[in-house]
């Protein structure tokens, strides 16, 4: 099978799950909601000189998204089991990391979405500098696609477990912090006033965790998913 039909099946799964999560639309909003209600909490509380703190401020925008994705990521995988639809994937003639590909591609769109919005909310309830939005939506970009890959492996590994959620927030922390560490110094030194290529150091170390998951990824999670 060449890469063009493996991209076209990947294609085909994502769009099969967003697919299914419009139609059940309610987890969707609840993740929106979610991160127009956090941005909305943190602009009442943060009423004078605190929310002009870049460091803050980026802080919560990356906290916000952290959570969102514990929210997308549960469901990844664990629809696919509780639906009995998961043997399905395993027997279809494409090699895992393609169905893996399809789960990311998912997931990607979905906290894409979730982006969108807690922009949206920062610029109307947290005075969010407009000027900085190009160089945040590339470092968020970035960091979104690394979360959107760990996340889906580790939403795999606890496809099976009793308690998915509570096991999916132990595990996706210790392998996100090569993602949270550098991408939220990066959006605090952007909303400073940095330009973007003076965080470029943090988006190629970002880029590069892509790369070492992605072919970590490869390499075994034909393993993780016929176990």
């Amino acid at each position: 099978m060449g890469e063009g039909d493996n991209l076209m099946f990947a294609l085909a799964l994502a769009v099969k799950d967003l697919t299914v999560e419009l139609r059940r639309a309610h987890e969707l909003l609840s993740i929106i909601a979610f991160a127009m209600t956090s941005i909305l909490v943190s602009s009442f509380a943060w009423r004078g000189s605190l929310i002009k703190t870049p460091e803050v401020l980026s802080a919560a925008l990356w906290i916000v998204i952290y959570f969102s994705s514990i929210l997308t990521l549960t469901t990844s995988f664990a629809r696919e089991v509780d639906r009995g639809t998961i043997e399905g994937l395993r027997s279809l003639p494409t090699p895992p990391f393609v169905v893996l590909m399809g789960k990311v591609i998912y997931s990607l769109v979905v906290l894409l979405l979730v982006l969108l919005t807690t922009i949206m909310s920062s610029i109307i309830f947290l005075n969010l500098n407009v000027a900085a939005i190009p160089a945040l939506l590339v470092l968020f970009v970035v960091g979104v696609m690394d979360l959107a890959l760990v996340g889906s492996v580790v939403s795999a590994l606890v496809m099976y477990s009793e308690g998915k959620t509570l096991l999916l927030s132990f595990l996706f922390f210790p392998v996100s912090v090569p993602v949270l560490i550098p991408s939220t110094q990066a959006a605090g030194r952007i909303l400073a006033g940095y330009t973007l290529m003076e965080v470029l150091p943090e988006i190629q170390l970002l880029l590069a965790f892509l790369l070492a998951i992605g072919v970590a990824s490869f390499l075994l999670f034909g393993h993780v998913f016929q176990e």
